[in-house]
């Protein structure tokens, strides 16, 4: 019997698979890329924080689904990331797409910022909302946040701080000292004016770039209120577990227990939870991911200086952790 020929159908059969199997990923790359930014964040697995010292090419090649960074290298206008540099960052290092979002303090002005006049250390030349300094952080003033003018700065205005983060290219922003309200014990209206400011932010932000994330630091409390949920895509908390009232020193349980279960009031939006704890010791790390994954939260261990990015949960051998 003669020996079977080899079909010719084989080889361009095999080659079609091939094509199909490089095409299906090609379709899987363009997907995860065109994804709405609130869909890759509500899917983030993990997630990275960095204030001081920043190095865009340090920070690209770490995996991290999400990255929180300021929108300068040390915060000034002058030194802002270009789009360039930004568009850089969202591309991890397997080709995935990746969030990034621009720190802004919505509740406290900082003397470095761009929009700082020498003067206004003087309280008889300060703005009606610059209110007392932060003693633990130096260059830092509280703010009578439901202030006009200080909302102009913020997000309203032509040029405002916000419109720079939008041009720049960043995903969203990652509010901080949204907390304020707390302090503001002179005006009974300060919580609910503090949601407002979020709500008007987000808005102001959509009608800039449709999709921009909204994702606040703290005040979980607000979380009460369905409409502030409605207006965020994701929540940031620090200390959760370890260090809300002494460092790296374990919370009270009905504190945490509180504060797990007004997060959890926004994962069951469906929306992410990024909590950061300022931990270094490998048993406490390990306790608290198992705790804050058990949660469904995503966990980050950083040092609170907030000055270099973990490519994982532990501070490099010989870092010393310090203060932001």
């Amino acid at each position: 019997m003669a020996p079977t020929k080899p079909s010719r159908f084989v080889v361009p059969l095999a080659a079609l698979a091939l094509f199909a199997v490089a095409l299906c990923a090609g379709w899987a790359a363009v997907a995860q890329s065109e994804a709405p930014p609130a869909r890759l964040l509500a899917a983030a697995k993990s997630w990275g924080y960095q204030l001081q010292k920043i190095d865009p090419d340090t920070l690209a090649a770490v995996p991290h689904d999400v990255l929180v960074i300021d929108y300068s290298r040390d915060g000034t206008d002058a030194y802002a990331f270009t789009a360039a540099e930004v568009g850089k960052l969202k591309v991890k290092p397997d080709g995935g797409r990746r969030i990034v979002l621009a720190y802004l303090s919505i509740g406290e002005a900082e003397v470095y910022r761009y929009y700082w006049q020498w003067y206004w250390f003087l309280d008889e030349f300060a703005p009606a909302w610059r209110g007392g300094p932060n003693k633990e952080w130096q260059g830092n003033y509280d703010v009578r946040y439901w202030h006009e003018e200080w909302q102009d700065i913020i997000f309203r205005g032509a040029g405002s701080y916000l419109e720079r983060i939008v041009r720049a290219g960043f995903d969203g922003v990652y509010l901080d000292k949204v907390d304020e309200y707390e302090s503001a014990q002179d005006n009974p209206d300060a919580r609910a004016q503090m949601i407002a400011l979020v709500k008007a932010l987000a808005g102001r932000a959509r009608a800039l770039r449709p999709g921009f994330l909204i994702v606040p630091q703290n005040a979980e409390e607000l979380l009460t209120d369905a409409d502030y949920r409605a207006a965020i895509d994701g929540i940031g908390k620090e200390d959760l577990l370890f260090g809300e009232v002494r460092n790296k020193r374990p919370n009270r349980p009905a504190r945490i227990e509180s504060g797990v279960a007004l997060l959890k009031l926004l994962t069951r939006d469906g929306k992410p939870v990024f909590v950061v704890e300022y931990l270094d010791a490998p048993q406490e790390i390990a306790l608290a991911r198992k705790q804050l994954e058990d949660h469904g939260f995503i966990p980050l261990f950083a040092d609170r200086a907030l000055d270099t990015i973990r490519d994982g949960d532990l501070p490099p051998p010989g870092r010393r952790p310090g203060r932001r």
